[in-house]
């Protein structure tokens, strides 16, 4: 997916202060291949540490483990920003129209889904990409959200991970 970013970016001309939002960063993968990838100046990464998570219950971990992951997949990097809140709490502290990618990757389920991508998708530049991670039929709450809110996505990944462009007729 990655490479898919880039291409769109660079096919554009627009590969310059890119800045990009990731609401559900768990231990720091994903957030870790954005910014080793070197195409953002800025990522801004969404994750309370806390609430309910199957994966935690699962492997018999706790979100102090998983917070010390983050960091440790995240320490050298310096165009992190961690915003330890949930992302309905926090939206309003960014700005309209700024961003240029978009990354989901929190809760799964249809009404949370919808929500981040209500509250988020207007933070986008027009134009902008909206992605996010599994969008299969396990998680049909997910993929309604995104069809009836963005469409279906223009590229899914073997990693289950999807990607849209919005066209800029949707901020107008």
């Amino acid at each position: 997916m990655l490479t898919h970013i880039h291409e769109i970016f660079w096919n554009r001309g627009d590969m310059e202060n890119l800045k990009m939002i990731e609401i559900g960063s768990y231990m720091g993968e994903s957030t870790m291949m954005f910014a080793s990838s070197n195409i953002f100046t800025e990522i801004h990464c969404i994750e309370p540490f806390s609430g309910y998570e199957e994966f935690n219950d699962m492997f018999a971990i706790n979100w102090d483990i998983v917070y010390d992951e983050f960091k440790t997949n995240t320490r050298h990097f310096d165009n992190i920003t961690l915003h330890k809140d949930f992302s309905y709490n926090i939206a309003d502290k960014f700005e309209n129209g700024s961003y240029d990618f978009l990354y989901i990757d929190a809760s799964h389920e249809y009404e949370d889904v919808l929500k981040d991508i209500n509250l988020f998708l207007p933070k986008l530049k027009s134009n902008g990409i909206i992605a996010g991670h599994d969008y299969i039929p396990e998680w049909s709450g997910l993929m309604k959200a995104v069809d009836e809110t963005v469409g279906k996505p223009d590229r899914t990944f073997w990693d289950t991970s999807w990607i849209k462009e919005v066209d800029k007729n949707y901020f107008d």
